[in-house]
């Protein structure tokens, strides 16, 4: 016996089906959100505000430090990322992850400034998410370029002025993980219900 009486979707019938009713958002939703994008020149930033489904950017740039020696950009971007820790009270972080090139110095160079970031927040629990994953989740492609993002980034939080690439990404990266929070959140509440 079919379990729809036509092919159409119009037939549909949730109540024969044995379907429950999807879960709103919890409040537990709510949530500040500090997005990082580590670079050994400039380090991006964003923070977003979380309010159920709905996002809005609350702050956004970058922790610039080129042409200084390499301990001295280390110490500024530590001290950079702890007071945007102070200053905006995150309860979660989210760090794009790295990027292996092939210039092993580069990388070096790079792993320790996302160390110096990440030594900056203390007892955080980080969310790492690779850069495709980020791209898909907030542009719909995974291999979107700079200004696509910031253009997404515009238009989704509604950003008006100059947003950097750098920051653009920092949000990004932030508004992957609100969208992880959500989903997992769902997630859960459907079990739940279906428990």
């Amino acid at each position: 016996m079919a379990r729809y009486r036509s092919k159409s979707w119009r037939s549909y019938d949730s109540k024969s089906s044995g379907s429950v009713a999807t879960p709103t958002i919890f409040a537990s939703q709510n949530c500040r959100i500090l997005g990082l994008d580590p670079g050994s020149r400039r380090l991006g930033y964003g923070i977003i505000e979380m309010t159920g489904p709905d996002c809005r950017c609350v702050a956004h740039g970058c922790i610039e430090v080129d042409r200084l020696p390499m301990a001295v950009r280390l110490a500024r971007i530590h001290e950079g990322v702890r007071t945007l820790v102070l200053e905006h009270s995150p309860r979660e972080v989210a760090v794009e992850k790295v990027f292996v090139n092939r210039n092993i110095d580069s990388a070096l160079k790079l792993g320790q400034a996302r160390g110096a970031a990440l030594s900056a927040l203390g007892e955080f629990e980080i969310a790492e998410y690779a850069p495709r994953a980020i791209k898909l989740a907030t542009v719909g492609f995974g291999g979107a370029d700079k200004p696509q993002v910031a253009h997404m980034m515009r238009i989704l939080l509604k950003i008006e002025g100059r947003l950097t690439s750098d920051a653009a990404d920092a949000l990004a990266v932030a508004l992957c993980h609100a969208q992880q929070r959500t989903l997992g959140s769902l997630i859960a509440g459907h079990r739940g219900v279906a428990g």
